[in-house]
């Protein structure tokens, strides 16, 4: 297919922006920089399949809630349109108190090793203890493997419906889980959760993505030569 006249518009977390790149990584040596990477796999994917433009929307650290209603909230769409969504970590969990406020909460946020400008965010010491507690509370509590993957087959199926109503043409991609045998376990069950044309790929972050680091630390994310093996990845797992 010819889509040197769609803009490509790409959906994501930090895998996606491009975190630690070398055009996307604070002075502080951990944080991302304050625009999506040029040299991530978005902009790799728009040279490869020859789009006309590529915006990437990821945000850092995003939910796949958060995900769903960038996508929804996206005021850019036209038929021309060709949306790749790189879904995040399914443990990631986003509560929203209204349109703007809402909850966000990762596993490692119950640790103090985040960046200084991330504990800043969330105010004085005794809000950083409640904020702690809240997710201690959750993750002990409430998430279950089960359940987050029921959430995501449900989130996914409805987004493809969605753009799909406009005219839009789109693929997801998402990675195995910590846990694979989470999916594989009940892959049966979800798979009937499928619709019949969505274009969807689970991948390996080991295998199909992470080959290198970028500068990013102490956990560094996909390096530069990660960002266009994962691009050439999309073209052949789609035939783009």
């Amino acid at each position: 297919m010819d889509y040197s006249k769609y803009d490509l518009v790409t959906f994501g977390c930090s895998f996606t922006f491009g975190h630690g790149l070398m055009d996307c990584i604070h002075k502080d040596g951990t944080s991302h920089g304050p625009k999506p990477s040029a040299i991530a796999w978005p902009s790799i994917l728009k040279s490869l399949a020859n789009f006309k433009t590529v915006d990437n929307m990821a945000v850092p650290g995003s939910s796949n809630k958060s995900i769903t209603k960038d996508i929804i909230q996206y005021k850019k769409y036209t038929k021309n349109t060709f949306v790749v969504i790189l879904w995040s970590n399914f443990d990631r969990h986003t509560i929203f108190k209204d349109r703007v406020e809402k909850l966000h909460m990762m596993p490692h946020f119950i640790n103090k090793e985040m960046p200084r400008a991330f504990w800043a965010s969330i105010g004085n010491e005794s809000d950083g203890d409640e904020f702690k507690r809240k997710i201690k509370s959750y993750y002990g509590d409430f998430h279950e493997e089960f359940d987050v993957y029921f959430d995501q087959m449900i989130r996914m199926n409805y987004i493809h419906s969605w753009l799909k109503d406009k005219g839009i043409q789109n693929i997801h991609i998402f990675a195995e889980h910590l846990k694979p045998q989470g999916l594989n376990q009940h892959k049966r069950f979800f798979n009937n959760f499928m619709i019949r044309d969505i274009r969807a790929k689970v991948y390996s972050y080991k295998k199909d993505f992470k080959i290198d680091d970028a500068l990013d630390r102490p956990i560094p994310h996909p390096g530069p030569a990660s960002h266009k093996f994962f691009a050439h990845n999309i073209i052949k797992w789609f035939k783009l």
